[in-house]
């Protein structure tokens, strides 16, 4: 994949950002001002809203991903080599039961890494073997479902639990090519709350993911707590700005410890009953063992 001079990089991004605004003027003239939507729907964290038993919901993004720089375990920010994804991610969620639906996900990526490192013989990072710079392919496949356990209409509050199994079906990486697959199975468990005020809805997510294989599978890695909260504001019937602060820390041995923070600036535009698309810009603003990244997020969801 080549990679674009910092300069193009941000033309690009903001050329595909207008791009997916389009629909707005095409749907516009079909929602009512007047209609209240309840649209819980954000950019990157999860809702406690469930599908509707039998409906289905095919939501496909793209997202663009670069950076040049990289935070040390002392928060320290260096300059790098060049570090760029593209990945296409679906889901396919259906309503299963009242209150709990299931879901497949499947993603495919370009990868570039001009400082990536390799031990073939361990299948992960050693910093004195230099290894391939691209690559990509299908990663791992993951199965979940959320389940909501709460819901009080007089409260406008739902927690749900949503637990998502990723299967090492990915492409791996050698010393030929960088892989999309992590290399083993793991278990992601979170909660997700999700509050209506007025016009104002928020989202709140906590989970853990859990790798199921041994360290040196892992190399070292023990696994991630994670946190997401956003909140969004009706502004029209079809256009909901909302902001998200995610922050993540991996748990790991021999100096694979590392926090992340990032924040979501995005659009949710719900155009009619059956599509919504989604734009955002995800932008990490501090961590530690972590490669600092900027995000194009674009999405458009279809439900049944």
């Amino acid at each position: 994949m080549t990679a674009f001079p910092m300069n193009y990089s941000r033309v690009l991004t903001l050329l595909a950002f207008s791009t997916c605004l389009w629909p707005v003027f095409l749907f516009a003239d079909q929602v009512s001002e007047n209609e209240t939507l309840e649209e819980h729907s954000k950019v990157v964290t999860v809702a406690a809203t469930p599908n509707d038993p039998g409906q289905v919901e095919f939501w496909n993004s793209y997202v663009v991903l670069g950076g040049k720089f990289a935070w040390e375990s002392n928060g320290a920010r260096n300059k790098r080599g060049i570090y760029q994804t593209q990945t296409w991610n679906t889901l396919t969620t259906v309503g299963f039961y009242k209150d709990m639906d299931i879901g497949i996900l499947e993603d495919f990526q370009h990868r570039l890494d001009k400082e990536n490192n390799y031990n073939e013989a361990g299948d992960m990072e050693d910093s004195d073997t230099d290894g391939p710079t691209h690559g990509g392919g299908w990663g791992d496949l993951g199965v979940t479902a959320r389940w909501r356990f709460y819901h009080s209409k007089e409260e406008k509050l739902e927690i749900s639990y949503i637990p998502t199994v990723y299967a090492p079906t990915g492409r791996r990486s050698n010393l030929d090519h960088l892989g999309a697959g992590q290399g083993y199975t793991s278990l992601d468990n979170a909660f997700a709350f999700t509050k209506d005020i007025g016009r104002w809805n928020g989202t709140v997510n906590l989970g853990y993911n859990t790798p199921f294989a041994h360290w040196e599978r892992t190399s070292f890695y023990y696994g991630t707590a994670h946190a997401n909260f956003a909140a969004g504001y009706q502004l029209l019937p079809w256009l909901q700005p909302e902001i998200e602060v995610i922050y993540s820390h991996d748990f790991g041995g021999h100096g694979t410890t590392a926090n992340l923070a990032s924040v979501v600036l995005g659009f949710i535009m719900p155009v009619s009953d059956h599509w919504r698309f989604e734009t955002g810009v995800q932008q990490d603003i501090f961590g530690s063992n972590k490669v600092q990244t900027t995000s194009g997020i674009f999405s458009v969801a279809f439900l049944t």
